[in-house]
This record gives structure tokens, sequence and C-alpha cells, in this order.
């Protein structure tokens, strides 16, 4: 549950400290008074977006700071990350936005997303506020209501995943039949660069090879001086090196036959005259066999530009050319055999569409069930709250064909299924039931609302509910039933109320009321938490009197008698 939140710096509110408990926690204040600035401190906390305007005028910052005690409660999963091994049932969540619109998030001292947040706030806390209201008037989310009721979260990702597949094969079957209509070109092409590149007749690295080749016999005169100058200083020459290391073998030879310590030096002696015979002959060969050979090297540079093109025109080296052949060559066979790949690709699309609709007819009865169910309840709800002759209905249509991908002998299918669904009510005996948005008055779609997160709530493993505003066209017996059923829900959840109704209000177990107060010039609004004693006057405030209005203070008093009661 939501322990407490801090604010500083947001806004209008310069400083606020709301301890809650787990029960019912009631905030209200005069209009405009700063209830709103509250709601949208908590929204931060559960992953909304920062504003630079959120910042205090005047100040550097904002702050608003979140503990969240999951005592009795499993962490969310994405939360596993942040939770410390000393205190693993405690998150604290942080915010801090500059005045320059950049913002700072922390979870348990831990940088966090805000996608993040997003998630693990979800899984904490579920806000419903007076846009929960305009969406029930939306058909398109009557539909998520209804599964989410029927718990079908698994077998709508089944659908989904199935529906992705038969979209991903008809998408390859479409790429196929516009292949086919252009068969002709795409297969010219395709030969036309197999048969350019298999005359290049190319060979990895021959660029390579071909270019030292031609550095050779572009400077063969050079080498072949180098070589026989360089063969005529080891041996061919007057005062050769490999004569005058033989002079030097044989005079050290009579020595070693006196000395034998002299021996490893003359073997190195004899093995150097060796090497430099050896050298000298290679050099000789060398320079016999290197000419300038103007044919070959005229050869050589038509063969480079030829591949120079070759490589320009296919990725800029031989191996992305010769990739290109074999996908060329892998192109010229599927479009011969296109025709046996579309009549494969159309016989698995229909298959993939028959398990589809088979899914779709599974998720409709599933969907038939919990609406029964649905009826059923939020009619037993809506007896509670004052609509003791309500009637409450969940309308079935197949949807639109503008609306759908896949069309079967039995219908269309889309992304959600076959089903579009709609919620009626006829509010008295006697009226038959009609579109929500045709019929329902303010009070009547609060009511409606409220009954349905009621039963939604008993579903869903959220821990604390927050409503802000909800009230909105009720009142009287209606706003003290209203009143008794959140704290009847704040028995199997901790409960946030917005409030402008001192029916509600009277039902609090913690009493917070919002005011706005100037002080030298400056706006702050400022949040207080109530005794048992001040209740009665912002009761008596919230009843149309003054805090000090004997005749209001009393009936500010028979409704908390007759909440406690």
């Amino acid at each position: 549950m939501l322990a407490q939140l801090r604010i500083r710096n947001f806004a209008v509110v310069e400083s606020a400290e709301l301890s809650f408990g787990p029960g019912l926690n009631v905030l209200t204040g005069e209009t405009g008074a700063g209830k709103t600035i509250v709601m949208t401190a908590l929204g931060l906390l559960l992953g909304e977006r920062a504003a630079p305007e959120m910042v205090r005028a005047g100040a550097k910052e904002a702050v608003v700071e979140a503990i969240f005690e999951l005592e009795g409660e499993t962490a969310p999963a994405d939360a596993a990350d942040f939770i410390n091994p000393e205190n693993p049932r405690e998150l604290i969540i942080r915010r801090v936005i500059a005045d320059g619109g950049r913002s700072r998030l922390t979870i348990n001292d831990s940088s966090a997303t805000v996608g993040a947040l997003a998630r693990i706030g979800a899984a904490l806390v579920q806000i419903y506020g007076q846009h929960e209201q305009q969406s029930l008037l939306q058909r398109e989310s009557h539909l998520r209501i209804l599964d989410r009721h029927g718990g079908l979260d698994a077998e709508l990702e089944q659908y989904r995943s199935a529906f992705e597949h038969a979209r991903a094969i008809r998408g390859r079957l479409d790429e196929i039949e516009r292949r086919e209509r252009d068969r002709a070109d795409l297969l010219d092409v395709a030969r036309f660069r197999v048969a350019e590149l298999e005359r290049a007749a190319l060979d990895a690295g021959e660029d390579e090879k071909l270019a030292a080749e031609r550095t050779v016999l572009a400077n063969a005169a050079r080498l072949a001086e180098a070589a026989a100058l360089a063969e005529q200083a080891l041996y061919g020459g007057e005062g050769a090196a490999v004569d005058a290391i033989a002079l030097c073998e044989t005079r050290l030879s009579d020595a070693a036959a006196i000395d034998p310590e002299l021996r490893p030096t003359l073997e190195l002696i004899a093995a150097a005259r060796a090497n430099l015979e050896e050298a000298a002959r290679a050099l000789a060969a060398y320079s016999a066999r290197i000419e300038a050979d103007p044919a070959r090297l005229e050869q050589i540079d038509n063969r480079l530009q030829e591949l120079m093109r070759v490589k320009r025109k296919y990725g800029g080296t031989i191996e992305s050319a010769l990739d290109a052949l074999d996908r060329s060559r892998r192109e010229i066979a599927e479009l011969e055999a296109g025709e046996q790949n579309r009549a494969a690709l159309a016989a698995e699309l229909a298959h993939a569409v028959e398990d589809l609709a088979n899914r779709a007819n599974e998720l409709s009865e599933r969907r038939h069930r919990a609406a029964a169910e649905l009826k059923r309840r939020i009619e037993a709800e809506l007896r509670t709250l004052g609509m003791r002759n309500a009637i409450f209905d969940v309308r079935f249509t197949r949807i639109p064909a503008d609306g759908a991908e896949f069309s079967t002998p039995d219908g269309v299918l889309g992304p959600a299924g076959c089903d579009a669904v709609e919620f009626l009510i006829a509010p008295n005996l006697g009226q038959p039931p009609l579109p929500l948005a045709r019929f329902a008055s303010g009070g009547e779609l609060s009511r409606v609302m409220l009954a349905i997160k009621r039963v939604e709530a008993q579903r869903r493993g959220v821990a604390t509910l927050v409503f802000d505003e909800v009230d909105a066209g009720i009142g009287g017996a209606v706003g003290e039933v209203v009143g008794r059923k959140l704290k009847e829900l704040s028995r199997f959840h901790q409960v946030l109320c917005v409030t402008h109704l001192a029916q509600i209000a009277a039902f609090a177990d913690e009493h917070f009321v919002v005011e706005k107060e100037e002080r030298r010039g400056v706006t702050r609004s400022r949040v207080a938490a109530l005794e048992t004693s001040g209740r009665a006057g912002e009761i008596s405030r919230m009843i149309g009197g003054s805090a000090d209005n004997e005749k209001f203070l009393r009936a500010a008093r028979e409704l908390l008698d007759r909440a406690r009661a």
C-alpha cells in the first residue's frame, strides 16, 4: 500500500507530507485549492511524464517521493531489480524535476526509467478519474473491460500471436504475388547479373594478386639490375664475398687442426659460405628470369579495370560481387519455382486463418460467458448504489469489415478477434437498454463506473485504488451509498478518494484537507491531516455552511455518526 507521499516545491505546494492508512483515505478542499496537484504528484510517481511548469516558481527543483509498503503483497515482477534485501517489503520512489524540465528518477536509490516505473506503478496503484467515465462512453473500451473481467489476457495474447503469424504469411504471399506480376522483368535482371558475373570469372583475392604482379612488372628493370649487382658482390665479381669467406675457411682449417676449440667457429663460417652461395645462385636465377613484359602488363591493367568496374557495381569488393552472384542464382531459382511457392504459402495461410478463426470463436465463447457474469455482478452492484431496477447488458456484434484483416465463411477477424462489444443500460423500470453514451446521466455514469471498478478490483491484485472526483453528478442519499461502497471496498484494498461530497468524506478512516493561502503576495497550497475533532468542521463546510455554523455542524456530526454505524 501507499504509506507516505511527500511533496516539495511542486506547483503551488511548498511542502506537504501525507501519511496514508490501510483503509479509506479521503482528500477534500475547496475547488482550486490544489487537490489536483496532489493527484498529479502521485501520477508522476506512477510513471506519468514530468513538465517544467511543475516546479514551483522561484524554486530550483521539485521533489515528489512515495513510500510503498509491500507487507502481505507480492512485489511487482518489474521491481525485482530494485528490492533492497535488507528491507524487501519497502519501495521508495523518488522523482526530482529541475526548473529546466529535466528529471531524475530513483527506486530504492537506484536509477530507473519512466517505462519501468510505469510498469511497477500499474501493479501497485490503479487510478480511476473522471476520464474513466468518459472512456465508458467509447465502445472501444468496453471490450477491454470485458476481457479484463473474464481473465482473458492469456487467451488474447495467444490469439494475437496467431494473428501476427497469419499476417506474416500473408505478407510473404503478397510479396510473391507482387514478384509474380513482375516475374519476367525480375528474371531478366537476375539472369543479366548472373551472366555478367559469370563472364567476369571472379576469384576471391584475384585483384590483390594482380596488383602485386603489376608492381613487379612495372619495376622489372630496377629489380633485375639490383639482383645482378647483388649476385656479383656475393659470388661473380672480383673480391666477391664468397671468395673472401672461402679464404678465411681455408686458413682457419689449419688452425682448427691445431686447436679443436676453433672448430665450432669454422663450422659457422662454412655454413655462411654455403648460404651466400645459395643466395647468389637464387639472385642469378631471379635476374635471368625477370624482364619487362609490356604485353602482360597491359593484360593485367585491363583485368584490373574490369574487376574495378564489377566491384564498383556490386558492393565494392570481389567478395560482395560473389555474394551478389549467389543471391542472383537463388533469386532465379525462387522465381522459376514461384508458382509452387505461392501455392504452398496460400495453403499455409488458409491453415493459419482457420486456426485463427477457431481461436476467435473460443475467445468469443469465453467472452459471452464472462459477459453473463459481468451483467449479473454489475446489476447487483447497481442495486446497492440506488439503481434498484437498472438493467445492464453487453451487446455483441461482429466487427465491421473495414476493421478486419482476414475474412472467413463466418465473418471477419481483427487483431482482437471477431467481436465488437458495447455496454447498454436501462436505469429505470420499463425502459429498453440503450448504449451508455445515449442514455446515462452523469450520476448514473458515475455509479456504473464505480460498479465496474468494484467488480474489477475484486478480481485484480492491485493494492491501492485511487478515485479522483468520480462522484460527479451524484449527491444526497446516493452519495452516502457510494461512500459506504467505497468503505466496503477499503476492507480489501487501500482506497484514496478525492471528493466534493460530504456524504463520502464522512466514511474516511484518514481525512486530509487541501487549503489555499496567500502570504506576502504568494499563493501556496498546504495539505493537513484532520484530527477527529476537526472533521466535523470540514464536512460542515462541504455541506454548504461553515466550520462554526452550529446548524451545519449538527448535520456534519449526524453524517459522521451514520458512517460509523
